[in-house]
């Protein structure tokens, strides 16, 4: 049995120290769990399987049976900490040197959900389980990769069992230069093409007897990214298109390659969908193919999230008047859409859904960390959205 402490620290440290690289959990849900059924939740264990991906066990545990229902939701997954030599402590010791603590995971986003337990427990010491609302955590181990046994699935399960939700809070790393600067709203969406040009094979010193694929790509890249797609609108950053490989895989250099790859990632704002931009990409396409046989480039696609928008509503007010109180800060919570995905683009279906957590600075790096007194500020914001939520002021 895992030793039940809330403080915000010792709980981030008993989280890093579990190496759940995605898909292994290495005992994380199990701190998880038993700190939530010491403080009164129910816990269901909730693994998933799918031929299309690797096995999954995740956790939803909720008290309250009347009332609001709030949601928090993280992961418990974490990205693989790279060259361990690199690492000034070991990636998951969770050293604690001076005001920081060390660790993969430590920023995303295992200490958020710390501060959030912690400032549950915090909670209900102060008002009883018996606070007229519903609360719930909705944590997976399947966030950084494929991410198909994870929150989508729980999110169908609670939907199956007509759960439902009033607003939810995604802890993942969003704060700037001090806890509670900024909030995500919203997300962009992603998605990749992968594209392959087939040519003719030839010496180089005979090119007229050759179509060079390299050549094509080449074209095909330039073109796509000679002018961008949007100067972005008031809610997102333009959209950016990022050429991430270019593989041609040539041995020799007096041979004129027959194939040519590229990966392109296109990360959208919602003055796009992955289905226009696939039309986008055609377009393109058949523009500099025109003269070329067009079958000779072809791609296939990875579209990973859609872009949306949480427009500011009850609940990024509340959270931004719950900052506002803990930090005694007269400037306002910035309302953002950048960043990467998370898994609000699951959440947003189902209800209003807004992210707030520690620092983002450090997240997939080397010497990965976070600040001990932003794990103590975060937790005291978290422990005001409660009580604003619930109404126990």
């Amino acid at each position: 049995m895992t030793k039940i402490n809330f403080d915000p620290i010792n709980l981030t440290q008993a989280l890093v120290q579990c190496p759940s690289v995605t898909p292994k959990d290495e005992g994380a849900l199990d701190i998880v769990e038993n700190h939530l059924s010491h403080l009164g939740f129910k816990c269901t264990r909730l693994p998933f399987s799918d031929k299309n991906s690797y096995d999954v066990d995740n956790l939803f545990a909720s008290i309250g049976s009347t009332g609001k229902h709030l949601a928090f939701a993280g992961h418990t997954d974490v990205v693989p900490p790279g060259n361990e030599d690199s690492w000034k402590y070991p990636p998951f010791s969770a050293k604690i040197d001076g005001d920081k603590l060390y660790g993969r995971g430590s920023e995303d986003m295992k200490s958020n959900i710390a501060c959030f337990i912690s400032a549950t427990h915090a909670f209900i010491e102060k008002h009883g389980a018996n606070f007229n609302g519903k609360l719930s955590f909705i944590i997976t181990g399947d966030e950084e990769k494929d991410a198909i046994n994870g929150t989508s699935k729980m999110l169908e399960w609670t939907k199956q069992n007509n759960i439902i939700f009033d607003q939810c809070i995604v802890g993942e790393p969003t704060s700037n230069k001090s806890i509670g600067d900024k909030i995500k709203i919203g997300r962009r969406g992603s998605i990749s093409f992968f594209i392959t040009v087939k040519g003719v094979q030839g010496h180089t010193a005979n090119a007229h007897r050759a179509e060079n694929s390299a050549h094509h790509l080449t074209t095909l890249l330039n073109n796509i990214i000679s002018k961008p797609l949007d100067k972005g609108n008031d809610n997102f950053l333009p959209t950016s298109i990022q050429i991430a490989t270019i593989d041609i895989g040539n041995t020799a250099q007096n041979i004129i390659p027959e194939f040519a790859k590229a990966t392109v990632n296109i990360r959208f704002n919602d003055m796009h969908t992955s289905e226009s931009l696939i039309e986008w990409m055609q377009n393109h396409i058949d523009s500099v193919f025109k003269n070329i046989d067009k079958s000779s480039c072809s791609f296939t696609i990875d579209s990973s999230a859609e872009a949306f928008l949480t427009k500011p509503g009850s609940l990024s007010k509340l959270m931004s008047d719950s900052i506002a109180e803990v930090t005694s800060k007269n400037s306002k919570t910035e309302m953002a859409t950048d960043g990467g995905t998370s898994d609000a683009r699951f959440i947003k279906d189902y209800c209003e859904v807004a992210e707030l957590g520690i620092r983002n600075q450090t997240l997939h790096q080397v010497n990965e960390f976070v600040y001990l007194n932003d794990l103590k500020d975060l937790q005291k914001i978290y422990l005001k959205i409660l009580e604003n939520y619930f109404s126990k002021n």
